[in-house]
């Protein structure tokens, strides 16, 4: 069967309740759930912004835990500040939420206990877990709607930043299987991620498709996070100098 084949709504479940087996288990035997792999200190430990710098906000999983090095300054929180800063032309501190077995769903109840009020804007990295298990997308749209319809109604003015989630091979080599299975389930939770930022103002769906992985397994080095925050940096900044258009 092609991959158009089984986007059409009944081939897709079809083929999901067929392959989640398969996937789980590669997922149980691959370094993917090494609980030894490097990663900087969670929660982010790095020193508060000084009150004039833009300030955002990196919540999620996959690209925002930093698996491969041992520094938010060498993951993708590190090289997001720095490449925002040098498009702005200001200073900016990115502070990072990050948790391996985030979901959306998890994730409204996580933002719920933050303090949003100090950032500019926010970054959402998700749906990693949602591709590699085969997550419905009736689920995902729910459960988007509940997390993005809350950061609505308490931080209403608040700039936030869906990023697609990646192809899984950009991740990290995976059996041809499992990238069969996954690809065209990532394609429909990136169409219903898109289709739901639509409908909330001050909501910027991020299209991010990396390259196939070239590090080895799950040590992603440096220049990855720096090419992969390349793909996210331009528009945050856009959007930042133009919702900050002055320090205050």
């Amino acid at each position: 069967m092609s991959q158009r084949g089984i986007e059409s709504p009944i081939a897709a479940r079809v083929v999901n309740a067929l392959g989640r087996p398969a996937v789980r288990l590669w997922l149980q035997t691959a370094e993917m759930s090494d609980p030894l792999l490097p990663r900087p200190e969670h929660p982010d430990r790095r020193e508060p912004p000084a009150h004039n710098d833009d300030r955002v906000l990196l919540v999620g999983n996959g690209a925002t835990v930093g698996y491969g090095v041992l520094s938010h300054e060498l993951s993708l929180a590190g090289h997001l500040g720095r490449q925002i800063s040098q498009l702005t032309e200001r200073a900016t501190h990115v502070s990072v939420v990050a948790d391996g077995s985030m979901t959306a769903g998890s994730a409204a109840a996580t933002l719920a206990k933050l303090d949003l009020s100090p950032y500019d804007g926010v970054v959402l990295t998700l749906g990693v877990n949602e591709a590699l298990s085969l997550t419905s997308v009736d689920r995902w749209r729910r459960e988007l709607d509940v997390l993005l319809g809350s950061i609505r109604r308490t931080m209403p003015r608040l700039r936030v930043f869906m990023v697609a989630i990646p192809p899984m091979n950009s991740i990290t080599p995976i059996p041809t299987f499992v990238e069969w299975i996954t690809a065209g389930h990532v394609r429909a939770l990136n169409r219903a991620l898109a289709e739901t930022c639509g409908r909330f103002e001050r909501l910027t769906y991020l299209p991010f498709a990396p390259p196939p992985a070239v590090d080895v397994g799950r040590y992603r080095s440096t220049d990855t996070y720096r090419d992969w925050s390349s793909l996210i940096s331009n528009d945050v900044a856009s959007w930042l100098v133009a919702d900050c258009a002055e320090d205050d």
